[in-house]
Order: C-alpha cells, then structure tokens, then sequence
C-alpha cells in the first residue's frame, strides 16, 4: 500500500460533550481508557500500515498547536489549519488536492479523530480491501454493522456485491440515509442491509478531485486558488480571504448521496463515535451496578451512573440512577442519561452568553 495517506479530520466542537470538551480543548483530545486521547488513538491505529510523513490533518487553525502537541510526529507542514470550520466537503478537497500535487497516484484514507475502534485487526484488513477497490476507482466507505436500533447515526443501504477480500466483502452503495426514528432503524436491521455510516473513507485523490469538480464546481475552483499559494507569502492572507466565503457542506450530502461510484465494506470494528456522555462514559471500566468513575468519587446505592470529576474535590452521591455528573473547576454538570443528546443545547447556549 505504497501510495496510502492518512488524513485526520480533527475540526469539531464536541459540544455533546460539554463542558469537559469546549471549543478551545474538543473531544478529540480527551483522554481515552488508555492514557491516550482520542486523535492520538486515531493515530496509533493506522500507525502499522502508513509512515508519519504521509499522515496529513485538518483541524481549526486556533487548534493547530494542540494537534502538533498530540502529534508531534506528524510534519508541521502537514497540519492545516482552517481559519473558520465549514464542514468536511472543503477539508477534503483542500487535502486531497495538495496531496495529489506530491503524489497523483495517492489514495487517502479519511477518519474522524473523534471516534474509538476496539477491532484495529478488523480495521487493518478492511482497509487492505479498500485499497484494492480505491485502486480500481472506486470510492469506498467503511460501514459499521449495526448491532442497535440506533437514532443516532446516519444509515447506508448496499446491494450487489463487488469484491471480497482480507475476510471482508464490498457491495455497492445504493443510498444514504439520515439519522432515522426509532422504528425506522428497527426496520433498517431487521432489513439486514443497512449499516452505520461511519465517516471513513477510502479513494484515490484524483477520483475524489473528479466528483467535486463534477457536483462541487464552485468549491473546487476556490481550493485550486488556495492550493496554488501554498508555501508562498500570499498563504494566509488567501485562505482568510477565500475559506470563509465556501459553501458549508458535508462530505456525505456534497458528494456520497450523488456519486454512483461508491462502495461500502460492512464491517464490525467495534466502533463507538463517542457522541456523547452515555457513549464516553460506556469506554470507562464500572462496577457491577454500572457505577463508574474518572477522577475522586464515592457512590452508595447508585446505579448506571457515570462521574467525571476532573477536580481536586471528592465527589459524593447516593442513591441516583441513569445520571452523568462532570465536575469541573468553574461549573458542574448533572444529566439523565435519557437527555445526553441535549448537552449540546446546553453548550451553544452558554457559548452564546459567553
């Protein structure tokens, strides 16, 4: 896999997991069971099939420093640095175009630095097929198989088979769906042929380039300008000046809903998106009453409860169910686990005040 690249998305706000992730220190540098955040887990996971020097990242230029931080065997020059977020339709174009200018036979590989991967073996190997199919012309995706009726993941339905290989298969992507209700995605797995969207995705630059220049003309018109000062003293002045006027547009409704080139390699990594304190507390170890805790705390009587004490306090509770507690410094939060998706209300609602 001579002209694999990685590339990290690492641009968003992880306002679900307020107020522990803030738009200054995100999700993607949180600590993970392991000691490691999660953009370095991110990292360590495609470490054994691809060198630092062809791993690129795309991040917020005020987090930039916190990436090299995490990161520092990732080239400087490697981490770009968008002045204001605009979704990942453009930070994939600007990262593939630069990196088809030193190589134009490169196939990237894009993931999200927010989200956990139990099975790297299952990973690795569907990636090998991927390759295979990116070489082809493919665009390919990797699909996680769904082992919930979950609402809150977008879905992708696949039909005839197109290759196997490394113990996994590829079938064409017949559609994209977003976050469904309940009974949608209980139809979606009892339909067996749907599986999670999980944002990796794996192709040729130059295949990629093609679809943006067809369905995104307007966007890749402005990258080329970007990309064409790159490394001259008119870099920064251009980005500030042309990024914030691009369309905001996801990669998935930009160019996934309309290519009909695109495959999906269900797989079963054991993927979690960490989306919220239910999915971030569920990484940490717990008792038997499913009672756990990172940092000082005591519980009585407390079950499926979950603190994160990131204080020098001790933190006590007695007799709470179904809770989440994040005790920071300046603030305290306490939320049913039944309203996790809400923190982010929460968050956009302080930042407006703030």
């Amino acid at each position: 896999m001579e002209h694999l690249n990685a590339v990290i998305l690492a641009g968003g706000s992880g306002t679900r997991l307020w107020p522990l992730s803030t738009s200054s220190f995100p999700k993607q540098f949180l600590p993970l069971p392991s000691g490691q955040s999660m953009i370095q887990e991110t990292l360590a996971r495609v470490a054994p099939l691809i060198s630092p020097e062809r791993v690129w990242v795309v991040t917020g230029r005020s987090m930039a420093g916190l990436v090299r931080e995490h990161l520092p065997s990732i080239p400087v020059s490697h981490i770009l640095g968008e002045p204001v977020g605009r979704n990942s339709a453009p930070a994939v174009a600007w990262i593939a175009a630069l990196i088809a200018q030193h190589d134009p036979q490169a196939i990237m590989a894009s993931f999200h630095a927010d989200a956990v991967v139990a099975n790297v073996e299952a990973l690795h190997q569907s990636l090998r097929l991927a390759y295979q199919l990116a070489e082809q012309g493919y665009l390919v995706t990797l699909g996680i198989k769904p082992t919930s009726p979950e609402t809150g993941y977008g879905y992708i339905r696949f039909a005839d088979p197109v290759g196997e290989g490394y113990g996994h298969q590829a079938f064409f992507a017949e559609r994209f769906v977003e976050k469904p209700d309940l009974s949608t995605a209980q139809s979606y797995l009892e339909d067996g042929h749907y599986v999670w969207n999980s944002g990796m995705f794996i192709w040729k630059v130059e295949a990629i380039l093609a679809e943006m220049r067809t369905h995104l003309p307007e966007l890749m018109r402005k990258i080329d300008i970007i990309v064409s000062v790159m490394g001259t003293p008119q870099e920064t002045s251009t980005i500030n000046e042309i990024w914030p006027t691009l369309t905001s547009i996801s990669i998935d409704n930009g160019i996934m809903e309309k290519t009909k080139n695109l495959v999906v390699i269900p797989a079963d990594l054991g993927w979690n998106d960490v989306g919220n304190w239910e999915q971030y507390s569920s990484l940490f170890p717990s008792n038997a009453y499913r009672v756990g805790a990172v940092g000082s705390h005591v519980s009585l009587q407390c079950q499926n409860t979950f603190v994160y004490n990131d204080t020098s306090r001790q933190v006590y509770t007695i007799g709470l169910e179904d809770i989440v507690v994040v005790e920071m410094d300046d603030k305290t939060m306490i939320c049913h686990k039944d309203h996790v998706q809400r923190v982010k209300e929460l968050a956009e609602s302080q930042q407006k005040k703030g």
